[in-house]
């Protein structure tokens, strides 16, 4: 024992430990210079100065140095420095890409820590072995290594090892196992693995390690579509390294930045360009050819190159990367990399006019690539391999390359939990979607183009409804909250914000309902009514004015094709989507019948004109016809609403879903009709004769009747309706409202909001035929919320309400005549037929006289509302 020299040399473990480098090296050179007799201390110095000198990577000096270790710690018969100092030799040559002798040098470890029972070194072999295996592409070895290093945590553990060696060990292993996740794509469990792995570095103070976290959850961040959010993590790991004097890290760092710059600078920010190719160069210089650093920088910069029209720079770097990788060992030629080569060598041929050249590098990229594994960039492959093909007007060759792209980027996004992160997923990786629709309709294709047309609608509202599930009493508290606020003055700032998190909550509690593939065309097709036809319209998320038409009758093959809105046609939806209260009043026969030309196929149109009897007829709203009367819709000289009888519903999937539900039982109807609405007195006479018993309930009381109101047949609910907002994101604007702030005002300062509905227990009939109270616009991959789906949450099949601003008088007329018909017809038949009298009265009506009304949701089912001569008002 050497008193001496111990202290020293914990001075230097000291200090290595708080990446104090320059006090680690001057105490470490020091004692490198010194006879030291005892093996073991010589050993342990050998190793503290082999990290240091791996640190400031200096890899050719750290090897010579662990390998002398190694060979010292055997003889002197030290299996577990043996093991210490073979696990850092690993690490240096894993540094120099030579992932062969590392995984070799950890297989040693394993094996010599087993022997001895020494569960810390047999664990971090694993976790390095793990990292070897993910860096070579092998990821499947991967998840069975990081299991065998978790069980040795657990010996670890149970033995009584230290508790901070336990938390690193694990902490490593949560990181890695977080890599993998991200590679695959499966972001959730990502996000959740580095959060664990942070808060254990942190307990730790491992500052290395928290910046490593921090790394990947920038990287998984920007996986999902949040740029900012990776940005910021990464700064804040790019500081930490560079604090420790960790070059690698930080030029890992500073390549991701990169690379985000260039992705920025593809979508409209020219000007980052140069930034992108600054921060490569400087990941160049700090990671002083470190093999990956070094294939991924210049192959980064050859993308740059080539968006600049540098095409001859371009070609020179590509060629330099594929040199560089013929030239390494095998252990260092990892497929991802050589195919991202040809990918990029495809990008530059299409950029040169090179089309037969960029098809065959797109295909080898796509051949180099795991099937199983390589998720991310298989999309990426596929999309480029169709995109080529397409261009060259060889569609039916494109199509299932485009359909590959779509499908794993979709179930890839469905798959996470949070809304946010879905939505910003579905934006980044939305490309694959347009193409595969584009080539499906082009080639009439209307199974793929449903199952496209379908994707991220309204998905998460579906597969609750369909499992009957109630939402949490943490919604409810955030609904009472919201209901307080509410009565503050100066309140809607506030209020946006709660109502914001209401959505989140709410989306997120949905998605957990999500355990099931979407509908398919059968599916849809098998719950159509006898003699049905759907509908499906929307618009391209990048482009709206290219619609695409689907339809699918009963019996039948699906149908789709695209077609181009006309400016006309777009002007016209634009001023109901302003939602100006003079829209639905205006004469517009004219283009209401331009409308019906532009959304409605023809062979649809001829079916509808010559059928016997008006069909039923289901139409998915989508993203462009949710916000006008489509009963209105003209075609030929006939309106919609005399043609069929119509169910609206925000998404196929939906309607499923809602046709699927168990009826309910309930008896009578609950009622609140405002007694000033013109109109009020005879809906509420319509409403005794033709449905008792009716138990009528003021304003004050109408909250507490809907939180049971299941044992009713149906809900009426007639109110001022309030305007929507039409900013996306913006839910309270004075009187507008939007999303689950939409409300009903059953008095001047008494709203009952969307939000409120979602706490109700609803009968299978809510009927609300108020101005506005039907208008609910989708948007891809976010929840429909509004007044009409909020109780379809809260347990209704379907809804009465109005899209626009409703006649006063003209909508009392055609709701009188609704409850009559309802006695003995499902509500979309019976407002057919409602609306069809009103019509014979003259069809030069305005919209907002008459169209507004409309049933979402499953209308052609009939409410159980038996027939009583008694009744309560």
């Amino acid at each position: 024992m050497n008193p001496d020299l111990d202290a020293r040399l914990a001075r230097a473990t000291a200090a290595v430990d708080r990446h104090d480098l320059a006090e680690a090296r001057r105490v470490l050179g020091s004692l490198m210079t010194e006879d030291v007799p005892d093996p073991r201390m010589r050993c342990r110095i050998l190793i503290e100065w082999s990290w240091l000198r791996g640190a400031q990577e200096d890899y050719p000096e750290a090897e010579r140095r662990l390998s002398e270790a190694a060979d010292l710690a055997d003889r002197a018969g030290e299996p577990s420095l043996l093991c210490e100092a073979l696990r850092e030799l690993s690490t240096v040559l894993r540094y120099q890409g030579d992932f062969t002798r590392a995984d070799a040098v950890l297989d040693r470890v394993v094996r010599t820590a087993r022997s001895i029972g020494n569960h810390l070194e047999e664990g971090h072999a694993w976790f390095g072995r793990a990292a070897i295996a993910q860096l070579r592409d092998d990821y499947g070895a991967a998840p069975g290594m990081l299991t065998a290093a978790r069980r040795a945590a657990a010996a670890l553990d149970e033995a009584g090892g230290q508790s901070e060696q336990v938390e690193l060990l694990l902490a490593n292993i949560c990181r890695e196992e977080a890599v993998h996740a991200r590679i695959v794509r499966d972001l959730d469990r990502a996000r959740s693995l580095l959060t664990e792995a942070r808060e254990r570095y942190t307990a730790i103070g491992r500052r290395i390690g928290v910046a490593n976290a921090l790394r990947e959850l920038g990287a998984v961040l920007h996986q999902v579509g949040d740029s900012d959010g990776a940005r910021t993590h990464y700064g804040e790991a790019f500081v930490a390294y560079l604090r420790a004097g960790r070059r690698l890290g930080a030029a890992a760092v500073a390549r991701r930045l990169g690379h985000l710059d260039a992705v920025a600078g593809v979508a409209g920010r020219p000007d980052l360009l140069d930034r992108a190719e600054r921060r490569l160069r400087q990941a160049l210089r700090l990671g002083r050819g470190e093999p990956t650093n070094h294939v991924t920088c210049t192959r980064l910069l050859a993308q740059s190159a080539r968006l600049r029209g540098r095409f001859d720079v371009a070609q020179r770097l590509l060629d330099e990367v594929a040199a560089f990788l013929g030239e390494q060992d095998e252990g260092f030629r990892p497929r991802h990399e050589h195919s991202a080569v040809s990918l990029e060598r495809g990008l530059l041929a299409r950029a040169r006019g090179q089309a037969d050249e960029a098809l065959t590098a797109f295909t080898r990229a796509l051949d180099l690539l795991d099937q199983d594994a390589d998720r991310g960039p298989l999309s990426i492959a596929h999309q480029q391999v169709a995109v080529q093909l397409a261009e060259a007007g060889r569609l039916a060759e494109a199509l299932p390359h485009a359909v590959a792209s779509f499908r794993l980027n979709e179930d890839d996004g469905r798959r996470l939990a949070d809304p946010d992160d879905r939505r910003s997923f579905y934006l980044d990786n939305n490309e694959p979607y347009t193409l595969a629709m584009h080539c499906a309709a082009a080639l009439g294709d209307g199974r793929t183009a449903l199952t496209i047309a379908t994707a991220a609608r309204a998905e998460a509202l579906a597969a609750f409804v369909r499992t009957g599930a109630r939402l949490t009493g943490e919604l409810r508290e955030l609904v009472a909250t919201i209901a307080l606020v509410s009565a503050e003055p100066d309140s809607e700032h506030r209020l946006s914000e709660l109502y914001r998190r209401l959505e989140h909550a709410t989306s997120t509690q949905l998605r957990r309902a999500l355990s099931r593939d979407p509908s398919d065309v059968d599916e849809i097709a098998s719950h159509l009514p006898p003699g049905g036809c759907a509908l499906l319209v929307d618009v391209l998320d990048h482009d709206d004015t290219i619609c695409v038409r689907f339809w699918l009758r009963e019996g039948h093959e699906p149908r789709v094709d695209e077609v181009v809105l006309p400016e006309s046609v777009h002007g016209f939806i634009a001023r109901y989507a302003n939602a100006s209260d003079e829209a639905g009043w205006q004469e517009q026969r004219k283009a209401l019948a331009e409308l019906g030309t532009a959304v409605v196929p023809p062979d649809l149109a001829e079916y509808l004109l010559t059928a016997d009897a008006p069909p039923p007829l289901v139409v998915a709203t989508g993203t462009l016809l949710g916000v006008i009367p489509v009963a209105a819709v003209r075609v030929g000289d006939r309106f919609l609403a005399e043609l069929a009888t119509l169910a609206l519903v925000p998404s196929f999937p939906l309607w499923t879903s809602l046709r699927a539900k168990p009826r309910r039982s309930g008896t009578g109807v609950l009622v609140f009709i405002d007694p000033e609405l013109p109109g009020a007195g005879r809906e509420l006479d319509a409403l005794v004769r033709f449905h008792a018993p009716v138990t009528s309930v003021p304003a004050a009381e109408l909250r507490t009747a809907l939180a049971d109101a299941e044992r009713y047949a149906a809900v009426v609910i007639n109110a001022h309706g309030s305007p929507p907002v039409v900013e996306h994101g913006v839910h309270v604007d004075g009187p507008a409202r939007a999303g689950l702030a939409q409300a009903l005002s059953l008095a001047p300062k008494d709203r009952l909001t969307a939000a409120e509905l979602l706490t109700a227990s609803l009968p299978d009939a809510l009927i609300t035929a108020s101005c506005w109270s039907g208008r609910v616009v989708a948007r891809t991959a976010t929840e429909p919320f509004g007044l009409p789906t909020a109780a379809l949450l809260a347990g209704a099949r379907w809804v009465l309400a109005g899209t626009t601003d409703v006649g006063g008088s003209a909508g009392a007329r055609v709701m009188a005549s609704f409850y009559r018909y309802l006695r003995d017809l499902p509500p979309a038949e019976a407002l057919h037929r409602a609306q069809v009298d009103y019509l014979a009265l003259g069809d030069d009506a305005p919209p907002s006289a008459w169209a507004s009304l409309c049933v979402i949701g499953d209308g052609h089912a009939a409410p159980h509302i038996p027939e009583e001569d008694t009744h309560q008002c």
